[in-house]
Order: C-alpha cells, then sequence, then structure tokens
C-alpha cells in the first residue's frame, strides 16, 4: 500500500486563508468634497426684480466646514404660462425628481455666476441675496405669461460644484409703483400711518391695481427691513402698529401688491418715514380732587392715577391768582397742609419720563 502522506488540518485551513488573502478587491473611489445642497431657496417679487434668498455656502456635502469656496452660479428656466398659472409642484418620487433636474440643466440659462467677493458682498445677514432684474421681460410683453423657475449650485475650487438647489418657481406679475405720501402719527402706545394708493402700475398702465399693501418696519440702527412684513392691510391705506416699544427709533415703509395672495407680489418701496416713540405724552391729570378742612389744616384726597408710567403726584396751591407747588415726589393719592385753610388746591400726575399733566382740581 502506497503511502499517503497527510497533513494537519490546521496547516491545510491557514493556506487557504493565505491563498484568499491574496486576492484583490476592486477600489472604491474617495468621496469627492463638494459644497453641501444649497437649500431652502426662498422667492419673492419685489418690484421689477426677483429676488432670491438662500444661506450662505458653509458646509461640505459630509457635514464638515466649507473651504475654498469659489463662487455660486444661478440658474433660470422660463416656462410659458396662462395667467394666474400656479408654479408647478416638485415630484415627491426620487426618480422624478432626478429626471425633473435633469430636463431643468438642460432647458436653463446660467444667469448670474458671482465670485467668492461678489457672493460676500451679496450676503445680508446669514442669507445671500442675489437680484433678478425683469425689465427684459417687461419690454418683451412677456410678464404674467411666463413661470420663472430658478436653481442654485455652489462650487468649490473652481470646478468642484453641488447638487442642485431644490428647484423653486413664480408667476411675475406687473406691479403697482410706489405708495405715495406716507405719513406717521405718533400716539402713546402706537404708531398709526397713512399714505396715498400708486397713481399707476410699474409698467405705466393706469389706474394702478392695487389689492393690498405690505407694511415693513425695521430700528434705526438696522441697515435692512425683514423679509416678512410687519402687517398687511386689504382695501385700506392705513395702518395701526401697536407692537412699538418706547424710547425707541423705527423707519416704515410700505408696498403694494397687485392681488391678494402669497407669496406676496410687491411693488417698489415708498420713501421711508422715520419715527421716534420718545414719551412725550403726560398722563391724565387726576380726578376725584377733595379739599377737606379739618383742624390743624386741609387734607386733599384724590383718586389714583390709571397711568401705567405713573411715577409721583405734586401739589398746587393758589396763592396771589397764581399756582405755587407746594408738594412733590408724592408716591400716594393723599396730602395733608399743615396750619394752612386755603380755599384753592390743584394735583397733577407725574410720569417716568418726568412729563407732567395737566391740574387736576376740586369741582
Amino acid at each position: 500500500m502506497a503511502y499517503q502522506k497527510r497533513y494537519p488540518f490546521f496547516l491545510l485551513f491557514s493556506v487557504g486563508i493565505l491563498i484568499g488573502c491574496g486576492r484583490k478587491l476592486a477600489p472604491e473611489p474617495p468621496l469627492q468634497v463638494l459644497p453641501a445642497r444649497v437649500e431652502p431657496v426662498r422667492l419673492s417679487q419685489e418690484g421689477s426684480d426677483v429676488v432670491l434668498r438662500f444661506p450662505y455656502p458653509s458646509k461640505t456635502n459630509g457635514g464638515e466646514t466649507l473651504t475654498n469656496l469659489t463662487g455660486v452660479t444661478v440658474y433660470r428656466e422660463l416656462i410659458g404660462a396662462r395667467e394666474g398659472a400656479k408654479p408647478p409642484e416638485l415630484p415627491k418620487d426620487a426618480a422624478a425628481r432626478a429626471l425633473d433636474e435633469k430636463g431643468f440643466r438642460a432647458r436653463a440659462e446660467a444667469i448670474q455666476k458671482l465670485t467668492r467677493t461678489e457672493v460676500d458682498e451679496a450676503t445680508v445677514g446669514p442669507d445671500v441675496v442675489v437680484r433678478d432684474p425683469l425689465e427684459p421681460l417687461y419690454r418683451e410683453g412677456r410678464i404674467g405669461r411666463v413661470l420663472l423657475r430658478y436653481g442654485v449650485t455652489a462650487t468649490r475650487d473652481r470646478k468642484k460644484a453641488s447638487e442642485l438647489s431644490p428647484l423653486v418657481a413664480l408667476l411675475p406679475r406687473v406691479p403697482p409703483d410706489r405708495p405715495l405720501g406716507v405719513v406717521p402719527t405718533v400716539e402713546e402706545t402706537r404708531v398709526c400711518l397713512d399714505w396715498s394708493a400708486p397713481v399707476a402700475m410699474l409698467d405705466g398702465t393706469r389706474p394702478a391695481k392695487v389689492a393690498g399693501y405690505a407694511i415693513y418696519r425695521r430700528d434705526a440702527g438696522d441697515e435692512e427691513y425683514e423679509d416678512r412684513p410687519l402687517g398687511v392691510t386689504i382695501g385700506a391705506t392705513t395702518y395701526v402698529d401697536t407692537t412699538v416699544v418706547p424710547d425707541r427709533k423705527y423707519a416704515y415703509t410700505v408696498r403694494a401688491a397687485p392681488v391678494a395672495e402669497l407669496p406676496l407680489i410687491l411693488g417698489p418701496a415708498s420713501d421711508e418715514v422715520a419715527v421716534s416713540t420718545a414719551d412725550v405724552f403726560p398722563p391724565a391729570p387726576p380726578d376725584g380732587v377733595l379739599v377737606l378742612a379739618e383742624a390743624g389744616g386741609t387734607r386733599l384726597v384724590w383718586n389714583p392715577s390709571l397711568a401705567g408710567d405713573l411715577a409721583s403726584y405734586r401739589v398746587y396751591r393758589r396763592e396771589d391768582g397764581a399756582w405755587k407747588r407746594i408738594a412733590q415726589d408724592l408716591k400716594d393719592p393723599v396730602y395733608f397742609d399743615a396750619g394752612v385753610q386755603a380755599k384753592e388746591y390743584g394735583v397733577t400726575a407725574v410720569d417716568k419720563s418726568g412729563n407732567e399733566s395737566a391740574i387736576g382740581t376740586a369741582k
């Protein structure tokens, strides 16, 4: 019988492992570091411009801090539409969305290519603000007959572009011209604004068609108005701002809209008006003043003032036909004029800003 050489099992197993380890796997491509997708992109029409607002590109597609940002590109597609058409909704299915974006890229044109410096200059707060002028479409008579659809990409190292942003669209309209003659009236707890309606649409047609107005307010120290209006009024040329804070300086502007629907289609802003809410309003004079003659003097009592910013009271006595102040900084609505039996007294209320009321007297 021929001798058969046998090898231990563990040795055969080890050889198999070594043979398996020698097999080469296909290398995976390294993840390309791109800017993160720009989102959200917000659209509005401001006068004869479409305004895009989107966050400043600051992250990579891996969630890390973006370096070497070289620019932003804004794409626009024109879609024929009837008057009153609604912007198309984005497909919810991923495959349909990819097909929609592919078609957009094939039809859209790059209307603005901003360098890093231009992106920095266009940044207001956390957002980049890009304006797309509509004058060419006005001249071609296409306003109201085309939908405008936009997409945005960010680029690093000149050629590494992000995914296309979610597509956003609007149907531009001819807005009214600017409202005229905004007049503010400052009262103790509010600011009332009145203005005149525009006389024409922005393309010169008359009369102006206005459905409502958007009112904007900013603190005097702020450079820009917020995107969202302070308030909207429909069918009226007046607005009352009850949210003002005392001793502040504000600026207001008003813009007209041709239709009462969102998002607002707004014409150019009215001339700005400055307002100060410095407290120059005295409290109401105290009422219910009683003059009571008592042994040893005269006692005065009156109804407490209802002023929310009341600081104190002052008491006056008539002498030789003139009022003479005899007491101040009183906290309670009572005073005793010791040793005097006068007939005519008056009381005033003083607020925390030092405004003094008219004199309240006994009746």
